[in-house]
């Protein structure tokens, strides 16, 4: 079984996590709960996958066979029932480039595209740079609980030409529901919206909650959705540079092979493949039992903020490892915040206005790490605030 509790030091490895602390947050000695990537070892499944390719001892070009495709393939029927058609599976070095080829691919200079905020902040960057024009469909909070605008979103939906789903969503936890997709899905075939759907999250998600893949919920809806996806977050492979979108209709694949040939950006990394294949071949007993420790680590949390601080709020957890935290009951700006964070708790958390419109108030903590790591900031935490 894995030891989720054992602590592994990860300084001094060039881990952007820990040792990027003084380029981002000006201190190197803060406890690292920000960038999502978890602190623990990966399956051994995956290590011995990895060993063999290594002990090869020659690391060329490497071809896209069918035993990889396959493996995503089999993963999407057991864990999402549903049915991948492996010639629409595209590798991709990361879901955020991905995202950005598909700007190029689906949209052109101008176009409105629909985030829906607070989210993932590299969705805005990626809008912006690509010269496209965002349009924001607001989450809607009402205590801890957060809901899709849909009167907003059909109105945007008038305007735009793709819209980025978070599902689970990044940051505030969220796993849409089927009826909350099939009311996406309906307004976005309505008005001819391509569906743009994040779904790297997927695996993480905690019972009675389950995924829904968008694109599964009819044809019509996988004829207009692309879906990204990696193993790098449910399996912690993350620097392997491994990911892939799937995309059923043969005019969206047409789009993005134009690009993808422009920019030649499906070439591939062995590395990331043979773990990708492993963690999905064998690396689901891993995975149920790191759903049930961060299940532990979020009713720890709560714990401790009920009995010691009962001021701070967290967002209901679906899905994801990334606690939403809720200070706005100090009445904290957005600079005193983040500098409480950093100055007096000695935390390196994501500072919740880089999730955009919505974000002012939180900050977004990550709950992969062993549970007294975990432990030691929330006393942090308690230490610093009045």
């Amino acid at each position: 079984m894995p030891n989720f509790d054992e602590i592994i030091p990860r300084r001094n490895t060039d881990s952007t996590k820990y040792d990027d602390l003084q380029q981002r947050y000006g201190r190197p000695d803060l406890l690292p709960l920000w960038v999502a990537d978890m602190d623990f070892r990966v399956p051994e499944c995956v290590t011995a996958a990895l060993r063999r390719l290594v002990a090869h001892g020659i690391y060329g070009y490497h071809l896209k066979t069918p035993k990889y495709t396959q493996a995503i393939v089999d993963w999407w029927a057991r864990r999402h029932t549903y049915s991948v058609d492996p010639a629409g599976v595209f590798f991709t070095p990361g879901v955020v480039p991905a995202i950005s080829h598909l700007l190029q691919a689906l949209t052109a200079e101008g176009d409105g595209v629909i985030l829906q905020p607070p989210v993932y902040h590299p969705f805005f960057w990626a809008v912006r740079i690509n010269e496209r024009r965002l349009l924001e469909n607001r989450l809607i909070e009402r205590d801890g609980i957060y809901s899709i605008d849909f009167d907003d979103l059909e109105a945007k939906a008038r305007d735009a030409k793709l819209l980025i789903l978070c599902n689970p969503h990044n940051p505030v936890g969220r796993v849409w529901r089927r009826e909350e997709l099939e009311r996406i899905a309906d307004i976005c075939l309505r008005h001819n919206v391509t569906i743009l759907s994040d779904e790297i999250h997927n695996d993480l998600v905690f019972a009675p909650h389950r995924h829904v893949p968008i694109a599964g919920l009819s044809p019509e809806v996988d004829r207009i959705t692309v879906t990204t996806h990696a193993a790098s977050k449910t399996f912690n492979i993350a620097s392997l540079s491994t990911a892939y979108m799937m995309i059923r209709d043969d005019g969206l694949r047409g789009a993005f092979r134009r690009v993808s040939e422009r920019l030649h950006v499906e070439a591939l990394n062995p590395f990331g493949l043979v773990a990708t294949m492993a963690a999905f071949a064998e690396g689901e007993p891993w995975l149920d039992a790191l759903l049930e420790y961060l299940r532990g680590n979020d009713r720890f949390l709560r714990d401790f903020l009920a009995t010691r601080l009962p001021r701070v709020q967290a967002s209901a957890l679906e899905g994801t490892y990334l606690a939403w935290l809720d200070f706005r009951s100090y009445g904290f700006s957005p600079s005193a915040l983040k500098e409480c964070m950093i100055q007096k708790a000695g935390l390196a958390l994501n500072d919740g206005p880089m999730f955009g419109p919505g974000g002012e108030g939180f900050q977004r903590l990550n709950l992969a790490c062993p549970r007294a790591v975990l432990g030691q900031a929330l006393e942090r935490l308690a230490a610093a605030l009045p």
